[in-house]
């Protein structure tokens, strides 16, 4: 696996339409389509497609322990260092709820809280990492430990149960919140991640690849023609949406021609799509900082004038957010990150993108 540079760019899309959802929900009338939906299943069919060609590209090694640990290790220094130092300054300014929730999020069960208890605001993005984290620790042993016969019919099987799952502990658990549907809990988000883990195993199984990620993109257009894109977070009508971005993944990994490829990687893309871990932490507490920093300086009234049109206000937000994800990249996430390189896979040849 080379670096997929339009992966990037994918990724800055995604991480754009979360925003967008956040930040204009209060200036611009509701949209039908949910960009926030569309953005965060984009990443969890990314997260897939890439973990589990990771896993698949060294189930050959000789000591699958080894496997494991290099991985958790390299996981470690890509997640943890951001995730845990957001928090702390969460809990130092007293962010949202956070002095009383810290430990479901510390222990990367935001999304379980979230299911019991409902949203709380500007931590409720903080679901998805939970998901990813979940997805991390379980399926790792799944494609390095089954029998090779056996890796297909599981991912298939993991596709398949997440929309019958969601149903189920909507329909029947009586104690979760009205406001979250079931979707923010790790198994309901299989379809996404197991379409992602589909493609991988199929670009190493050289299953006809171009064929299949066009049946996916036109099984998922008519499902969405039937369903609507106004039930894309109900079971049935997100599964046709994954089917749509399993279609895009794959042909943003070989390489879109023309327009839309040059601009996945023209370079701000490239650049937004690497430092796309630190834009989804920090954006969603863009809006609580820039209020305290118009508090700081006094609210001078041609600056609050300015920040009261909405277009400007949520520029505002975006240079906020990018500022302090380049300078997390920059001074933070990368120095660790590249430390990665102690913990190589075995074999040269099987060793990750950066983009992972």
């Amino acid at each position: 696996m080379n670096y997929l540079r339009q992966l990037d760019g994918l990724r800055a899309l995604s991480v754009a339409a979360v925003a967008w959802s956040h930040w204009s929900v209060y200036w611009f009338p509701a949209s039908s389509i949910p960009w926030a939906a569309f953005g965060v299943e984009t990443f969890f069919v990314i997260s897939g497609f890439l973990i589990t060609g990771i896993l698949l590209d060294n189930r050959s090694a000789m000591s699958k322990s080894l496997v494991l640990k290099q991985f958790y290790a390299r996981r470690f220094l890509r997640i943890f260092p951001l995730f845990y130092a957001t928090l702390f300054i969460a809990f130092i300014f007293q962010a949202g709820s956070v002095s009383q929730t810290w430990y479901w999020h510390a222990s990367y069960l935001s999304n379980v809280y979230f299911y019991i208890r409902g949203w709380q605001g500007q931590l409720s993005h903080f679901w998805s990492l939970a998901v990813e984290e979940q997805f991390y620790l379980f399926w790792p042993l799944l494609m390095i430990f089954l029998p090779g016969r056996c890796l297909l019919p599981a991912i298939l099987i993991s596709i398949g149960v997440a929309p019958l799952f969601e149903t189920v502990m909507d329909s029947f658990y009586p104690g979760h919140s009205p406001q979250v549907s079931a979707h923010v809990l790790m198994p309901s988000c299989m379809d996404a991640l197991g379409m992602g883990a589909l493609l991988a195993y199929g670009v190493r199984n050289k299953f006809p690849m171009k064929r299949l990620a066009l049946m996916l993109g036109l099984v998922g257009s008519l499902g969405c023609a039937l369903w609507g894109f106004s039930t894309a977070f109900k079971p049935i009508g997100r599964l046709a949406e994954d089917c749509i971005l399993g279609w895009l993944v794959f042909s943003a990994a070989s390489g879109f021609r023309g327009p839309v490829g040059w601009f996945l990687e023209c370079p701000p893309m490239n650049y937004l799509g690497k430092i796309s871990y630190g834009l989804y932490i920090i954006h969603n507490f863009a809006v609580s900082i820039c209020a305290s920093l118009l508090l700081l300086f006094g609210n001078p009234a041609w600056v609050v004038k300015l920040y009261n049109i909405p277009v400007l206000r949520i520029l505002a937000f975006a240079g906020l957010t990018i500022g302090l994800a380049a300078c997390s990249w920059h001074g933070f996430e990368k120095p660790i990150n590249n430390l990665k390189r102690k913990f190589p896979y075995p074999g040269d040849a099987a060793t990750p993108p950066p983009t992972s």
